[in-house]
């Protein structure tokens, strides 16, 4: 099968060119679609509460001590209140904002109906380039379907969807709920978003290793956190997400799902795509996997 077809089907502009029976026909073919992802029962509890919030509060640390942890620093703040002043609710109200999550340069911060998540930079020091960075990547893989939703950005923040009751890769593979099928969907739509990010010279980084940045939110598999994204001439995403596919929490986390594949056939056909990435070696990972 010619794979470079599957990056058609993540452009927007190309999908509202079909009619749904020939959409529905092509994604059935490329296995892009999850199999009845209503009829199953939620793989964990929703993500709309701070699990950071709730580690600081276990730690009975001070209550000052907590709010110095949930709050930006000086220009964190001013871009939250420019978000505030410049942006609404879905129904009209004033937005509010509340502490969501604390990362290395940045700071997580959702709206009261759990819509929308905003990014601030968290120290000073950091400058405001890391968040303008991560706009242009997240405005640039958006327009191939991939990435949380960017719903808006100004001097200091962005502002995407919130992937409510989202859960991260790992969780979606070994949840009770997942079937056999629902993981190699899975798989497939992390190889294919992978591919497409090679085919643009696009470096995401951290794809060995991605628990927390795949997230699987109903008939989507979202990539999130790309501020360290880079172009280059070596395409490393297909290779180095292999790695993650191949270690052996998630080799046991497929096997219990009934699905197995033989090692050294995957990194030899890994090894074949990173010397030559292209869709022929592609479609040689994914039938070592048996996606294919």
């Amino acid at each position: 099968m010619e794979y470079d077809g599957s990056l058609l089907l993540m452009l927007p502009s190309f999908r509202r060119c079909l009619e749904d029976d020939a959409l529905h026909a092509m994604e059935t073919a490329y296995g892009m679609r999850r199999p009845d992802p209503v009829a199953h029962a939620p793989t964990a509890p929703t993500t709309t509460t701070s699990k950071h919030l709730a580690r600081y509060t276990s730690w009975k640390l001070d209550p000052t001590k907590i709010d110095a942890l949930v709050q930006a620093e000086t220009k964190g703040v001013a871009a939250l209140a420019r978000v505030t002043s410049t942006h609404c609710e879905p129904d009209g109200r004033a937005m509010e904002l509340e502490f969501y999550a604390s990362g290395k340069r940045g700071m997580l911060f959702v709206n009261k109906l759990r819509t929308a998540l905003v990014k601030v930079q968290k120290l000073d020091g950091h400058g405001i380039e890391v968040i303008e960075k991560e706009t242009k990547w997240l405005r640039i893989v958006n327009r191939i379907s991939m990435g949380p939703r960017l719903l808006g950005a100004g001097d200091g923040y962005f502002m995407c969807e919130f992937l409510a009751d989202g859960v991260d890769a790992v969780a979606f593979l070994q949840a009770p709920s997942t079937s056999r099928g629902d993981a190699l969907w899975f798989l497939r739509s992390v190889l294919y978003q992978c591919y497409a990010l090679d085919r643009l010279g696009i470096n995401k980084a951290e794809m060995s290793h991605p628990m927390r940045h795949i997230i699987v939110v109903g008939a989507r598999v979202v990539f999130v956190d790309f501020e360290k994204c880079t172009y280059g001439r070596q395409r490393r995403n297909v290779t180095q997400v292999c790695q993650f596919l191949s270690s052996p929490r998630i080799v046991a986390a497929v096997m219990a799902k009934g699905h197995s594949f033989a090692l050294d056939k995957v990194r030899a056909a890994t090894k074949a795509y990173k010397a030559n990435p292209h869709s022929a070696t592609l479609a040689a990972i994914l039938h070592a996997l048996h996606l294919a």
